[in-house]
């Protein structure tokens, strides 16, 4: 069974991993996991629906017909990070750092287009904090998969709405902890661009023209205490390739559709802008129970969501207006605000862990006219079992959970999901609800 074989697989990696944890200079660290999960009411993803994957235009675009829904479908998910570290600290106290940061999925790039997760270097005072450069995870995804990964709500919560998930080219300064005497504190602040649309994704021509310089400030604040862990996080942006799915590169959009060869109208009156705000954390009523909340507000400049990166980056024209075909108008761009939601609690108890968990994704406000899913909402539930297994390895870990996915109502997904398939790879418009189980394996070093 493909379980059997991933287990065996991560064990041996588990083994192999014991070589230790630094080589000369440099320390490495990282994970490996495989996971599978079975699920019903299973629709593939759109392939090549350009520009409306969620399939709000019928036919008019090739590839966009009828959705179809496949019955039970096994996904395996194979994972390894390696995170590759040296840092050198002189007698009068400042420190330099590196680091490099591979993660492969399925055998590929975990985002598409991007190569590194983490290639940054950094200098750090104690008395002054720390400015790190260069290519970094986004506190808006990292942070969140952190409190949702687990109880088993990861993508869901993490790799959905307004945030963005790596920055290609930022700098941030993050200030020394602050102790006072209700806790910890620690303030940061990232700015953040990159290269056009069309030159980071190498495009054939016909391009846009008069493409925007993406720019992003996120700030982020952090209190702990011995009960609690809350963070704030903040992103504001314009200029980016505007999307729902919180683990997106930021990146430029693909210019101002104002200037689109051949088109009459635009799609923005003004540079795309996206921001989102999250408050989330932990809480801790004892060393066996601890309660996980979170909040997120999303907004877009724009009306359709319809930029799906987990498909091909081929399929996204996230702002250019659709005057063609006779449907000059559709899409003339609306604004969108939505409010998420996070709430699990988890159970520790000796080697076993025990979550239940809901990621709510709300109905959107917005003026369009055209239903892109900002009439629709979706809860996903998940209860989990983790064991520890040090019987194998220090750091090996089994997992398994039952998921469960209720939409709202029929039609295209709600607007904090980047395409109707995303997560649960369920339609919503085949489908409300639907059924999973996922088994996994997962080795730390």
């Amino acid at each position: 069974m493909k379980i059997k074989l991933a287990l065996g697989a991560v064990t041996c990696l588990a083994s192999a991993s014991a070589f230790g944890a630094q080589i000369g200079l440099i320390n490495l660290s990282g994970f490996a996991k495989d996971e599978v999960s079975v699920a019903n009411n299973v629709a593939p993803p759109a392939t090549n629906c350009f520009g409306d994957t969620r399939g709000v235009l019928g036919t008019a675009f090739p590839g966009c017909g009828a959705p179809t829904t496949t019955g039970t479908v096994s996904t395996p998910t194979p994972m390894i990070q390696v995170t590759a570290s040296t840092q050198h600290e002189f007698d009068s106290g400042w420190t330099v750092d590196g680091r490099l940061t591979k993660r492969i999925r399925n055998g590929s790039n975990d985002i598409v287009g991007q190569y590194w997760f983490d290639k940054n270097i950094g200098v750090s005072y104690p008395t002054f904090g720390t400015i790190r450069v260069g290519t970094q995870l986004a506190r808006a995804w990292s942070r969140q998969d952190a409190f949702s990964y687990p109880i088993g709500l990861s993508s869901p919560w993490s790799e959905s709405g307004a945030g963005f998930g790596l920055f290609p080219q930022s700098i941030r300064y993050t200030t020394p902890q602050i102790n006072f005497s209700l806790g910890k504190l620690t303030l940061e602040a990232t700015y953040a661009t990159e290269t056009a649309y069309d030159t980071y994704f190498n495009k054939n021509p016909p391009v846009p023209v008069d493409t925007p310089t993406p720019q992003m400030l996120e700030l982020f604040a952090q209190f702990s205490n011995q009960k609690n862990l809350i963070e704030l996080t903040l992103e504001l942006s314009h200029g980016g390739a505007q999307s729902s799915w919180g683990k997106s590169p930021f990146v430029g959009a693909p210019g101002d559709p104002q200037t689109l060869p051949g088109t009459t109208t635009g799609r923005y009156s003004s540079i795309p802008r996206q921001s989102v705000a999250i408050l989330e954390g932990d809480h801790w009523f004892n060393p066996q129970w601890m309660l996980t909340w979170g909040v997120r507000h999303s907004y877009w400049s724009g009306a359709a969501l319809t930029c799906d990166y987990a498909v091909q980056y081929s399929g996204c024209v996230y702002n250019a207006g659709f005057n063609y075909s006779g449907l000059s108008g559709i899409n003339p761009g609306y604004a969108a605000n939505v409010n998420d939601f996070l709430l699990g609690i988890s159970h520790y108890h000796g080697l076993w862990t025990y979550t239940a968990g809901m990621v709510y994704l709300g109905k959107a406000k917005t003026d369009n006219p055209t239903e892109w899913g900002q009439s629709n909402s979706a809860i996903f539930t998940n209860l989990g079992i983790y064991r520890k297994v040090p019987e194998l390895y220090r750091n090996l870990s089994i997992y398994g959970g039952l998921g469960y996915v209720h939409f709202g109502r029929l039609g295209p997904a709600p607007l904090s999901m980047p395409s109707n398939t995303a997560f649960a790879g369920i339609d919503p418009r085949t489908t409300r609800s639907g059924e999973s189980v996922t088994l996994g394996v997962l080795v730390t070093f």
